[in-house]
Parts: structure tokens; C-alpha cells; sequence
């Protein structure tokens, strides 16, 4: 599963903690223990998705805080839903040239070479440039998900030097990447503007409901065995409200416990942990509904009993069960 290094949590929450807002209890409400900025641990996508969407809707900016005049929290819904009716490549970029503007963004393409360079601006409060990084991100991501496959980048700019996080910095668009550049770019072969949109316009609202993820996992992640594992898991668990062992995955993907293990370990991950992660995100949601008993959740989950469910879940959240629901309360 993809994982968002301690970096990026203290980043995002940053113009939203100068503004006042509670952070720290955002950070809890999606599942993060605030300690882990200090303990430098990362924490998964579903996670950072969750804080994402907590920042947008307590800022009430869909720049996380950072505008400098507040980003209707609408407004990727609204991008999304007018890109996915372009034709080709070319022409979404044209769309997301005109949203962006209104955001206080500009968006410019050039042709050189047979070379594209999209290059980002914007005009926000944006020191540690989460803000940058996250919008050059999703502009790739976003063209990579209408075309329906991956576009390779030839190369990325930006100008600055990302001095406290270039490991995790050199994630972001897996190519040769130049810093303390003149532009903020990535860089494509210019036959990529050719290629068809082929996601349906129907196919938008999956999107919007899992919103930010598309940002945050690289293009055909998903068909990578640790989201196929996770995948069986979330079918598994609506169909019987419990889970399956590691020898039933296997089975479903036609290969042996062994292979299964071997696998996932090149992954470096495991089936126990991505079963931890799913529990952390099931349990977050079931303790959202007051009509689910700490009990019940414990027993779907597979937990002995409710005492060992909340020893868990506090070490997730530092709070307890009940503690958490307290969040959510008006």
C-alpha cells in the first residue's frame, strides 16, 4: 500500500494550523496519531486521503488553507466533471487551464522538440510548497487517469531545492527531476496530447467519492497485488462482514499462500499488515455510524473481544473508541 512519509502530514496541515483550525484533532478523526510527525512514521493513503478531505472542509478551501482567498471546496468536483467530457489529451489540458485560472493558477503549455512542458504558478501562501507539488501531482495523475494509462514524463522541474525531503521528494513524478529551475514543469512527448479520453463521464463520480487517492497513488498502482489484495478484502468484508485468512486470497488470485507471501514481500509489505490497514479504515468508518457497538465492530473485525479492538485502535489514534466518536459529535 502507498504510504505518505511524515513530511508531507506536517506540510499539508500547515497553513490550516496558522488559521486556527484544529489539526490535531483532524489528524485523529483520519485515523493519523499526532505523535507520528515527531516519531517521523508514515502512514497510509486512505489516511492522508481522509486528512485531506477533513483540511478542505474545516478550511473550507479546497487548497487546504493555503489560498489567499479561500478555493470554493467544490471546485475539483467541478474540474473533474469538465475534463472527463474532453476528447483527447490536448483538449483537457485546455480545460484544466481555464479552472485553474480561476483558482488563481496558470497553467501554460509550450511545444518544443516534440517535447510538451506543462509548467505551474500560482499565487498562495505556499512556503513549504505542498500546495506546488500536490497541484503539479494531480495534473499528471489526473491526465494519466482520462487517457487510461500511464503517461511517462521525460523529465520535472521546480524551483526550488527540496533540502528536508528528497527521498520522498523523488516519488512524486518518478522521472529525472531539476531543482532551483527557472519553472515549476513536467515534461511529455508531445504525441501524448493526441491520445483519447476514454474514461466515461459516468465513471467521474467513483473518482470524486475516493477523492484525493487519485492524487496520491501513481498511475496503475491499482492493478499492483498489494491493492488487488486490499481490493478482495473490501469485497470480502461487504459480502460477510468478516475476513478472509491468507489462504483465501490466494485462492482468489490463483497462486499459493507461499507466493502470495513471496510477493508481497517484494512490495515490501505483507498480508497481516495490509489486513491492519483495512481494519484501521473499517473501523474508523463503522465507529462513524452511533448505531454500531464497539462490540460489533470488534467482532467484524476479527478482534477476540472489544478490550483488544480499543488496545489497538489507540495505538492508531491515541484515542479510544469512544473517544473518537467524540469527534464527531456536534
Amino acid at each position: 500500500m502507498a504510504t505518505i512519509g511524515h513530511y508531507y502530514i506536517k506540510s499539508c496541515i500547515s497553513a490550516a494550523a496558522f488559521k486556527g483550525v484544529d489539526t490535531k484533532a483532524l489528524m485523529m478523526m483520519a485515523g493519523i496519531a499526532p505523535s507520528s510527525i515527531a516519531k517521523k512514521q508514515r502512514v497510509t493513503d486512505h489516511c492522508m486521503a481522509t486528512l485531506l478531505n477533513y483540511l478542505i472542509e474545516h478550511t473550507q478551501d479546497a487548497f487546504f488553507g493555503f489560498s489567499k482567498q479561500a478555493v470554493p471546496p467544490k471546485f475539483y468536483q467541478l474540474l473533474l466533471s469538465g475534463v472527463v467530457m474532453a476528447k483527447t489529451v490536448e483538449q483537457a489540458i485546455t480545460t484544466l487551464q481555464t479552472a485553474l485560472a480561476l483558482a488563481g493558477c496558470q497553467l501554460e503549455m509550450r511545444c518544443e522538440e516534440k517535447q510538451v512542458c506543462l509548467s505551474l504558478s500560482h499565487q498562495h501562501d505556499d512556503p513549504a510548497h505542498f500546495l506546488q507539488e500536490y497541484l503539479m501531482v494531480f495534473v499528471h495523475r489526473l491526465l494519466c487517469w482520462l487517457a487510461n494509462k500511464t503517461i511517462v514524463l521525460n523529465g520535472a522541474s521546480v524551483a526550488y531545492e527540496p533540502a528536508d525531503y528528497q527521498m520522498e521528494f523523488a516519488l512524486l513524478f518518478r522521472c529525472q527531476t531539476a531543482t532551483n529551475q527557472t519553472q515549476n514543469a513536467i515534461y511529455f512527448d508531445e504525441s501524448i496530447l493526441l491520445w483519447p479520453v476514454l474514461q466515461a463521464p459516468e465513471s467521474i463520480y467513483q473518482v470524486i467519492e475516493q477523492f484525493p487517492l487519485i492524487v496520491l497513488r501513481f498511475p496503475e498502482s491499482d492493478n499492483a497485488l498489494d491493492q488487488r489484495v486490499y481490493g478482495l478484502l473490501k469485497r470480502y468484508f461487504t459480502q460477510h462482514s468478516n475476513l478472509p485468512d491468507a489462504n483465501y486470497i490466494a485462492h482468489a488470485l490463483n497462486m499459493s499462500s507461499a507466493t502470495l507471501r513471496r510477493q508481497l514481500g517484494n512490495l515490501e509489505t505483507s498480508f497481516s499488515q495490509l489486513k491492519t490497514e483495512f481494519r484501521q479504515e473499517q473501523a474508523m468508518r463503522l465507529l462513524r455510524n452511533p448505531q454500531n457497538t464497539i462490540e460489533d465492530i470488534a467482532s467484524q473485525l476479527d478482534y477476540s473481544e472489544a478490550r483488544a479492538f480499543s488496545r489497538v485502535f489507540k495505538q492508531w489514534t491515541e484515542l479510544t473508541p469512544s473517544q473518537y466518536r467524540q469527534l464527531f459529535l456536534p
